[in-house]
């Protein structure tokens, strides 16, 4: 609900589980209508929702639908990333990294001031380097004993640590954090 007393102002937005959630519920045959009142928004935007701003499966297909998503970054330096990992703590974004693979860059924006909770510490114009050693430090080590066996159950045929952190969303035995991933499929969106 809005912070004032009459109720007026923009709502909260949806959590992506939510949507999913939702749209599981639509396609099984509840009205729109209905889970829009249960959600405690109108039909137009939870339709909004359903299409290409918040897709289920991760993959952005539009570019319009990509910027919308990475508004925080500058336009121009959007177009050649294709994924975008959200650094989480719990429920709340501590870092969004946005990752162009055929240049080798990344971009991170913070949503905390706590080092910790960042994706790169005190680092604030992080590397390439620094990029595959944080998908390392998430991810399972490659010398772990019987890491042929780990990696057969998560259908991986080789070692690729951003593989393995998206069946495991980075999550860890040590800390809260963990990772969303989002793609932008570019040959889909020409």
């Amino acid at each position: 609900m809005a912070a004032n007393e009459r109720g007026a102002g923009r709502k909260k937005a949806l959590k992506r589980e939510i949507i999913e959630e939702l749209r599981t519920r639509y396609r099984n045959g509840e009205s729109m209508q209905k889970l829009a009142g249960e959600a405690g928004i109108s039909r137009q935007t939870l339709s909004s929702y359903f299409h290409d701003n918040y897709p289920m499966d991760g993959i952005y297909r539009t570019y319009s639908a990509w910027v919308k998503l990475n508004y925080e970054f500058r336009r121009n330096d959007i177009s050649e990333c294709s994924l975008r990992i959200e650094y989480l703590n719990k429920d709340k974004c501590c870092s969004v990294i946005l990752v162009d693979f055929q240049n080798e860059r990344i971009q991170v924006i913070n949503h905390t001031d706590n080092p910790i909770l960042r994706a790169f510490g005190i680092k604030v114009k992080p590397t390439w380097g620094d990029f595959n050693d944080f998908l390392e430090e998430r991810c399972i080590p490659k010398n772990r004993f019987m890491i042929r066996q780990v990696l057969k159950d998560f259908g991986i045929e080789q070692y690729d640590a951003l593989r393995i952190l998206e069946k495991t969303e980075g999550r860890t035995g040590e800390d809260d954090m963990w990772m969303r991933f989002s793609y932008f499929r570019k040959e889909e969106a020409l």
